[in-house]
């Protein structure tokens, strides 16, 4: 089932393919996965490359610390509120889980609910309902049910705390981690035709940031960063270029120029100059 869906330029992963299998041939239940590991290992991609291969309408919603109710199931329409309302119901704006439950009603829906750890634990708990019943209440005693067959549900957490044990006892829980250096450098290679001594020097220096430094670099800064190197005139240019797609920390900075010898621009602009 999964083989004849086209997932683009994103690459499954073992692990991703056998979780994906089983949501599609699951009965009975929303379909939930919940996908731990650092930022740039590609959980949000996951979820939007499944979306695109499914056909299916993608409803995101990334997570803060101050994720209320309103934002989930249903809120108050200000701007309408203050227009004047004729209708008690046009005073109300759907979160974005009644909008999920809404479009299930037409076809296949994948929500991604983004960096779920940010959120209170009060807006996790109040999504647990969901997880289970593909169920959304409304502020007067109202319910609307979502097609539990057509709905995907995505939760990502970076791990900036833990979430709660009743939250991963409702989805398939999987843990990302970034792609080979060999795979990341062909899937560079494929979408923006780059040197390939240039690909490989920055697939380098992103798992030196990575394992070295404090941040994560994702595969869409290196893209970036290979599209913005055609502008580049000068090793001075490349050095701005890698501040502003790479490194994020004085840390980051520190550990690249520990392993080049504080010249990683100077070796990654002659490897876009050897062609």
């Amino acid at each position: 089932m999964l083989d004849s869906l086209d997932f683009g330029t994103y690459v499954l992963r073992p692990p991703e393919r056998l979780m994906l299998e089983a949501m599609l041939r699951r009965q009975g239940g929303a379909n939930v996965a919940i996908l731990e590991g650092p930022p740039g290992t590609g959980k949000t991609s996951l979820g939007e490359a499944f979306a695109s291969a499914l056909g299916a309408q993608c409803v995101y919603y990334l997570c803060h610390r101050w994720t209320s109710d309103e934002e989930m199931f249903i809120g108050v329409d200000v701007g309408a509120v203050a227009a004047g309302v004729e209708k008690k119901e046009d005073a109300y704006r759907p979160g974005f889980l009644l909008r999920a439950v809404m479009a299930s009603q037409q076809g296949p829906v994948v929500v991604i609910i983004d960096e779920m750890d940010k959120a209170p634990e009060r807006a996790e708990t109040l999504l647990l309902d969901f997880l289970q019943t593909g169920r959304v209440h409304g502020p007067n005693g109202e319910v609307w049910q979502g097609v539990l067959k057509n709905l995907y549900i995505f939760i990502t957490t970076n791990g900036l705390r833990p979430l709660m044990e009743p939250t991963l006892r409702r989805g398939f829980r999987l843990r990302m981690e970034f792609l080979p250096a060999n795979v990341e450098a062909d899937i560079l290679r494929k979408s923006t035709g780059a040197p390939t001594g240039a690909i490989r020097a920055i697939v380098r220096m992103a798992n030196v940031i990575r394992t070295k430094g404090v941040t994560s670099v994702s595969l869409q800064e290196m893209r970036h960063l290979l599209e913005d190197m055609t502008i580049a005139k000068s090793t001075a240019d490349v050095a701005i270029l890698l501040r502003g797609w790479l490194v994020k920390d004085a840390a980051d900075s520190a550990a690249l120029d520990e392993e080049f010898g504080g010249k990683a621009a100077a070796v990654l602009w002659g490897e876009w100059r050897r062609g």
